[in-house]
Order: C-alpha cells, then sequence, then structure tokens
C-alpha cells in the first residue's frame, strides 16, 4: 500500500500552480496542504508558511523527476495555459494580488476560451472577505502559544516578547492597511501574558540580587 510523501514545499503560488498543472498532466495523483496564513512573529518566523505537495510513494520518484526538470528548464518554458483545470484558472483570477498582470491576463484568456469566467462581482466579493478575515484576525498555533505562557511565567524574555505580538503584532493586508495579526480574544490574551512575562521577570531579578 503507498503512502503519502513529499514532493515539495512552495511560497511562491506560480510555482506551485505550475507544478500542479504538471503532476495533473502526468496523471500523478497528489494532494496540498494548504498552510496556516499567520505564524508567530515573536519566534521570529514568517507570516506565510508554504503549501505542501504530496504524492503517492510509488510516484515519488517520477514525480521528482518531471519537477526537477521543470526546474532546469524554468527560464526557457512555461506550462501551457491548458494544462491548467478551470479551478486553478478562477483561483488565479479570484487572487490578483498574488500573480503577475499578465499571468491574470493570461488565465482569464484561457477560461474565455472553455466559456467560463469569473465576474468583477466574484473577484470583488473574494476580495471583501479577505479582507474581513484579516479585520477578524486568527488565533495561533496553540503548541506554541502555551509554551509561551510557560516561558512568561517563568520570567523568559521569549514569553514577554511573545506576548507583545500577539498584543500588537500587525500585518499588511491585501489593501495595504496594517491589520492586528491576532483576534481581539488572543490580543487581550497576549497583554496579559506580557505582564505576567514583564513581572515574573522583575521578581526573578529582585531576588537574584537580593541574595546573592
Amino acid at each position: 500500500m503507498s503512502n503519502w510523501v513529499i514532493l515539495g514545499e512552495y511560497l511562491d503560488k506560480e510555482v506551485l500552480v505550475q507544478t500542479k498543472a504538471i503532476l495533473n498532466g502526468n496523471k500523478i495523483s497528489f494532494r496540498v496542504k494548504t498552510p496556516e496564513t499567520h505564524l508567530n512573529s515573536a519566534l521570529g518566523q514568517a507570516t506565510s508558511q508554504p503549501f505542501i505537495i504530496e504524492v503517492l510513494s510509488d510516484e515519488y520518484e517520477l514525480a521528482k523527476q518531471l519537477i526537477h526538470t521543470q526546474d532546469e528548464n524554468a527560464s526557457v518554458v512555461e506550462v501551457p495555459m491548458n494544462e491548467y483545470t478551470s479551478e486553478e484558472l478562477k483561483e488565479i483570477v479570484l487572487n490578483p494580488e498574488d500573480w503577475h498582470q499578465e499571468f491574470i491576463a493570461k488565465a482569464k484568456d484561457e477560461l474565455a476560451k472553455r466559456g467560463t469566467g469569473v465576474s468583477e462581482g466574484e473577484v470583488e466579493k473574494t476580495r471583501e472577505e479577505k479582507i474581513k478575515q484579516f479585520e477578524k484576525g486568527t488565533e495561533p498555533s496553540k503548541t506554541i502559544y502555551y509554551f509561551m505562557w510557560f516561558f512568561s511565567l517563568m520570567g523568559g524574555y521569549i514569553g514577554i516578547i511573545a506576548g507583545y505580538f500577539y498584543w500588537k503584532g500587525k500585518i499588511k493586508g491585501i489593501d495595504g492597511r496594517r491589520y492586528y495579526m491576532y483576534s481581539e480574544k488572543y490580543r487581550n490574551r497576549g497583554y496579559y501574558m506580557f505582564i505576567l512575562g514583564s513581572i515574573s521577570a522583575f521578581l526573578q531579578t529582585f531576588l537574584y540580587i537580593k541574595f546573592t
């Protein structure tokens, strides 16, 4: 029985879609793991994670060879638009902030050839939904979040820094505005984490000076 194995990680959405098109064109089974949109800046990580493509183990070598050939010829070979699925083309059009204008135009032309397309209303609706998500904020990784509480309790400065970023951390939205990275609930908890860490660090420093 074949298992799923990681073929690659992709931060560039254009490369991701091209890779998916190549796998589809060669009838290779795959699945894509979508990343979280935000991470803890307090840990010095980026605000986005890569998409992960997994293939079945018995097709891994063929898939790897195809992708390796794609990488070698990336500067001279472009995946034909007709190899993209309609869903992939619509995703490109609905997310204009992630793609070059020339690539979006090609996607629109290909959809038109197939007798379908994406209306401006759909694009605007998707944009508004994204902005609402930015306004709402996101939730942090639970594992990291509880570790930060532990560090704050123990007076670790990393906990203080994490608390500050949960409380005040911001990210740039697709409209150019800056939004709080985390939801109001976690911003409030970040404030208390920051205060707890600061008090704990102060007490530990005071006791160290007093008894040494």
